[in-house]
């Protein structure tokens, strides 16, 4: 009887890490908590209705992750990705999506294609004043698609945490904004490849594609770093 009791409290307060967890997480999505920013374990308590404990549990749990970091006598903060973050994101995506297109070119059906096509008119018909979290979001949805294709189930993980932690953890504002066009022109691109089965075209096609976004990213990072030492 006593076994089961413990066994129970166990299991609850494992809910609630799991709770506090996906709680303090979507708040980083939602940019509710953006990055750079502090996170006091009081403000976290009163803002999930939840006891310091879970929040302190969710927190390193975010840190193994990734999410956010720790620093001696100052506390946890959403990290933000620096430049050399940057640059092996996207040497990840790359070998990823240049290994997996040739598979998805042997084994895409129609219905693969149109689905494909699908993200693709998403990404391409939003038009913001700016770069957004949204535009993001329809151009990974593009990607992680064409990694289901492939039907590889660990690469699309992999894949899909890779661009979590740049939705989570990049700020988007100073993306220059001629890549809206350009990235829809290289998805057209990467399509038709696809299409006409041209493996060597294909993997072409995205690694170039991969290269333009990492280069917009390294600008970004280093413009919005040229301006925080010109303010500090």
């Amino acid at each position: 009887m006593q076994m089961n009791q413990v066994s129970n409290r166990m299991e609850s307060k494992r809910t609630l890490i799991e709770e506090a967890y996906q709680l303090i997480k979507n708040m980083i999505l939602e940019q509710k908590l953006i990055p750079g920013q502090k996170l006091v374990y009081n403000d976290l308590s009163h803002a999930i209705n939840m006891s310091p404990t879970p929040v302190i549990n969710a927190l390193y749990r975010l840190e193994h992750e990734g999410f956010v970091v720790s620093m001696p006598f100052r506390g946890f903060f959403v990290k933000t990705i620096n430049m050399q973050e940057a640059w092996d994101f996207f040497g990840i995506r790359e070998a990823l999506e240049t290994y997996m297109v040739e598979q998805v070119i042997r084994i895409a059906g129609p219905a693969d294609l149109s689905l494909l096509e699908e993200k693709f008119k998403a990404h391409a018909a939003y038009h913001p004043n700016t770069y957004d979290r949204q535009r993001f979001m329809l151009d990974s949805e593009f990607h992680l698609q064409l990694a289901a294709m492939s039907k590889n189930e660990k690469l699309v993980r992999q894949l899909a945490m890779t661009f979590e932690h740049f939705y989570i953890r990049f700020k988007f504002d100073g993306m220059e904004l001629n890549r809206l066009q350009s990235s829809v022109e290289e998805h057209r691109l990467i399509i038709d490849r696809i299409r006409n089965k041209d493996i060597q075209g294909c993997r072409e096609a995205v690694h170039n594609h991969i290269q333009s976004a990492r280069d917009n990213i390294i600008h970004c990072l280093s413009s919005n770093n040229k301006a925080y030492q010109q303010t500090g």
